[in-house]
């Protein structure tokens, strides 16, 4: 299949491939290893969010925040740049994102299911 989808669950496809020039196998290497490495990233924000852990909040959200942006998966990462700026403000009022990152996420993991059978061709 060398039609690929623009979008797909989670993904903005289209978008991913023209930051990454085109490179269709790069980005299903990039998918796999979100799947392998981020996948419980927004339990591990929730955890340490309930924990008040400001820092690892931050830091969590920051990595997962490149993540996604590098993957187009824009969703997720709209709510990662909302708990962005509002932990730069000093802001910790972040319930109603991380009450939505749950399902992005679950969304982008099947976006990624769906994606990991496209032809890189």
């Amino acid at each position: 299949m060398s039609d690929w989808p623009d979008q797909l669950p989670g993904l903005n496809i289209k978008l991913a491939l023209s930051q990454l020039g085109g490179k269709k196998s790069l980005y299903l290497k990039l998918l796999t290893m979100f799947q392998g490495s981020h996948a419980q990233d927004v339990e591990r924000l929730i955890s340490v969010a309930n924990a008040q852990d400001w820092t690892a909040v931050h830091e969590v959200n920051h990595a997962l925040k490149g993540v996604t942006g590098n993957l187009a998966a824009s969703e997720l990462y709209d709510l990662c740049v909302a708990v962005d700026q509002k932990m730069k403000s000093d802001d910790h009022d972040i319930q109603a994102e991380l009450d939505a990152m749950p399902t992005a996420m679950t969304t982008l993991l099947s976006g990624i299911e769906q994606a990991l059978t496209l032809s890189p061709d």
